[in-house]
């Protein structure tokens, strides 16, 4: 029997009828053992569509390899965005966990002929390791390990990190063959899960699934336990052309400053025009927030950091362990890795005042504070710091706040936003496809699921009105709006919906 190509991951539930294979099989690795620690947390489960599963390998903090046949659809995969909807589960071996993060796909590369493709995250993975690509590949003989998330010997859907020794029986021009050892397997689910070389403590990436026999493998009959990879040494160069770091991540707005985290995590400032010099501020950072004269930097270690002042003034260590950081006027609010929710009202020394507990996000705006519950539901307050909270709704996934207004994006991607008090009547801007929402004065931003910026200005009745399209990230203060791409330039307008726009990075 040839060996069966891998197309995808391919189960789907098709309602009573229960769990269904669908098109042509793609692989796992069964009867191997589950990942433990914290050694393969670069392996990544992909979602493609939800109508197929593979695995990856996280190469850069941006970027990922894995087979490119996960993203065909009986065709030739072009460079882009993927045809259908891709997530990726990365840093969580155990799928049943809240470990690590889940990170849309937003663009693929593949090889014009290895079988592999690069696929790049819409945001980099915080705090997930990276893995080596191998410069050399192994010899016949050696071991290497294979990893996998998809089905094994008597699992139709695995929940783990599977892994698995197998022998290395030839080697040839850009492909490898493995044979299993002992009744390790590659079966359905893991197309392009990595196949690695031990190095000391740790692993190098050799090569990636692209085919297997199934043998031993729930649902088939054959008994080969052989498996092809794609071999990775020799794509340096293609990698380093085509794994490229956006220039920028985010952009933070006021009248007078602009506020960038760079696609390289390094952040800087501008005070003035939009074509005034920048002012480098914090390294290995993941947010940044400027309003009035402050300015925050979150880092990838969690240390909030803030500067009241010239953009030069020395910045205040404020509290660590923090997953978000916000600003308005004299208040500072931040969300700990736990999910509590604290507040500050006056100078950088002020006292914190517990706030919520259970939080995923917090949003500041004049004397109004704004959490949202893991439970997804948006409260707010108004007033002073002990004031009551007033629950605002529930299902949702973002809150936003702007003077008299607040603004909520569901969990089923619908916007609303009301103006005045706490119990006013939502507007709805969108009823799908919502992203997030930005709120600055009498204007609203939102950013579309499919990447499209639009903002209106005046009533929340007003028209919206396309600013950008393939963006990463809208943000609007006063009378400016700013877009980073998702290539990385990051550009603000001044003026009007219809003024020209400025690249102001790179």
């Amino acid at each position: 029997m040839a060996k069966r190509w891998v197309v995808a991951c391919a189960v789907a539930l098709l309602g009573a009828a229960g769990v269904q294979a669908v098109g042509t099989a793609a692989h796992a690795v069964g009867g191997g053992t589950a990942a433990s620690g914290d050694a393969l947390r670069f392996a990544a489960k992909l979602d493609v569509g939800g109508v197929r599963s593979c695995t990856g390998a996280l190469i850069t903090p941006w970027w990922l390899v894995t087979a490119t046949s996960c993203f065909a659809d009986g065709g030739a995969v072009p460079a882009g965005a993927p045809a259908l909807p891709t997530t990726a589960t990365l840093g969580r071996p155990d799928l049943a966990t809240s470990a690590g993060l889940v990170v849309r796909v937003d663009r693929v590369v593949p090889h014009p002929d290895r079988g592999v493709v690069l696929a790049r995250l819409s945001r980099p993975a915080y705090g997930v390791p990276v893995v080596k690509v191998s410069t050399a590949a192994p010899t016949v003989g050696d071991t290497v390990v294979a990893g996998g998330y998809g089905r094994t010997g008597d699992t139709w859907v695995p929940t783990t990190l599977r892994t698995a020794d197998f022998t290395v029986a030839a080697v040839a021009a850009g492909t490898l063959e493995l044979t299993g050892t002992g009744d390790a397997t590659i079966c359905k689910g893991d197309a392009g899960g990595p196949a690695l070389r031990r190095v000391g403590s740790g692993f190098e990436l050799v090569g990636v699934h692209v085919a297997s026999t199934q043998g031993g493998c729930l649902g088939e009959t054959e008994t080969r336990r052989t498996a092809v990879e794609a071999r990775l040494d020799g794509l340096a160069t293609w990698i380093s052309q085509n794994a490229v770091t956006p220039g920028a991540q985010q952009l933070a707005l006021t009248a007078t400053r602009i506020g960038l985290l760079k696609g390289d995590y390094g952040t800087q400032v501008k005070e003035g025009g939009l074509s005034a010099a920048w002012t480098t501020l914090l390294a290995n950072a993941k947010q940044i927030v400027v309003d009035g004269d402050r300015i925050g930097v979150l880092t990838n270690d969690g240390v909030a950091y803030v500067k009241d002042g010239a953009t030069t003034a020395t910045f205040v260590n404020e509290y660590s362990n923090v997953k978000q950081l916000a600003l308005s006027a004299n208040r500072i609010g931040i969300v700990t890795n736990a999910g509590v929710a604290l507040v500050k009202d006056g100078g950088l020394s002020a006292a914190w005042v517990t706030e919520y507990q259970g939080v995923q996000q917090i949003a500041l705006a004049g004397d109004r504070i704004g959490v949202l519950t893991n439970a997804g539901a948006a409260l707010v307050k108004d007033g002073g710091l002990s004031a009551p909270w007033v629950t605002q709704f529930t299902g949702v996934r973002q809150i936003a706040l702007s003077a008299d207004r607040i603004g909520v994006v569901t969990t089923a991607g619908a916007a609303r936003v009301k103006d005045g008090g706490l119990s006013a009547l939502w507007e709805i801007q969108a009823t799908s496809g919502a992203d997030v929402l930005s709120l600055a004065g009498d204007r609203i931003g939102l950013l579309t699921t499919d990447r499209v910026a639009k903002v209106k200005d005046g009533a929340l009745t007003a028209a919206f009105v396309t600013q950008y399209t393939n963006v990463r990230q809208l943000d609007i203060a006063a009378d400016r709006i700013g877009v980073v791409t998702l290539d990385g330039p990051a550009l603000v307008k001044d003026g009007g919906l219809s003024a020209l726009w400025t690249t102001v990075w790179p």
